[in-house]
């Protein structure tokens, strides 16, 4: 049985919950944007490599505030990103960095091999034009190979960053639930995360402003796909009930000879006699 998932109805759901914590989402929204702004800023320069790593792990770490934040709030417990129930512990936190780097080393290199082709292929069409046609087509094929397989991977491994958070257990295991958790529905699971990155986007391109909107309620929305995709393969599958045609009771006539009869009432009178 497919997944299924309705991507608008959950855009809605989360809109009304994004209105009864906005405080708090902007509050959290600044933080991470303060984060990417440094961090971009200092990349520019020379030498200050362990601070870009540093940022790096805390961008990793508000991803951690953000999904644990809107998994209580889906529970019932509220939007508290900077209490510490929505910190993890230094285990916690190795765990699902772990895991973040465990899936970039299963889907990067196959996208930065396709970056390099890419690159070769505008290369050597510039130069040798004569052969330009056969290396493009060359490229295509290869790239879509690998294309493929990767766009595969990304649906399997989707739910692997929040079983992380909401099980805090280790990145090996993430991975191999993960896996099973989306087995049959990788192509449906990489649709409806494309369509949510694309309404996330569409914030972004509206001068960031709608980013303050899309890009939360994009992330609730995503934590609600991962709950659906747990209750969909916690679901029972209920058997199928087949109807069997009722078969009719057949009449056993049993036929008594005349001899065994008259014999039964000679018996009979005999008995009543003594």
């Amino acid at each position: 049985m497919p997944f299924t998932f309705k991507v608008g109805a959950k855009i809605k759901e989360a809109w009304v919950l994004y209105k009864e914590h906005f405080g708090a989402m902007i509050l959290i929204i600044l933080v991470s944007g303060v984060l990417q702004a440094i961090s971009q800023n200092i990349s520019k320069q020379d030498g200050y490599f362990p601070v870009t790593l540093l940022l790096l792990v805390a961008s990793i770490l508000v991803s951690y505030v953000w999904i644990k934040s809107i998994m209580n709030l889906l529970d019932g417990k509220g939007f508290r990103p900077f209490s510490g129930e929505s910190l993890p512990s230094f285990s916690q936190f190795w765990d699902f960095l772990k895991t973040n780097i465990l899936i970039s080393l299963c889907v990067v290199p196959l996208f930065a091999i396709i970056g390099l082709i890419i690159l070769f292929t505008v290369i050597s069409s510039y130069f040798v034009s004569a052969i330009s046609s056969i290396v493009i087509i060359i490229a295509a094929v290869a790239t879509v190979l690998l294309i493929v397989p990767a766009l595969y991977l990304m649906g399997r491994l989707f739910p692997a960053v929040y079983l992380s958070v909401e099980k805090s257990q280790g990145s090996r295991k993430n991975i191999s639930e993960a896996w099973g958790m989306t087995r049959g529905n990788a192509w449906i699971i990489l649709g409806k995360s494309i369509l949510i990155g694309l309404f996330i986007i569409l914030g972004f391109m509206a001068f960031f402003v709608g980013a303050i909107i899309t890009y939360p309620i994009g992330m609730i929305v995503l934590v609600m796909m991962y709950r659906e995709l747990v209750k969909f393969k916690n679901t029972p599958i209920s058997p199928i009930m087949v109807d069997i045609p009722e078969i009719p009771k057949a009449e056993i006539k049993v036929e008594i000879k005349a001899e065994e009869k008259t014999k039964e009432e000679q018996e009979v009178k005999e008995e009543s006699i003594k």
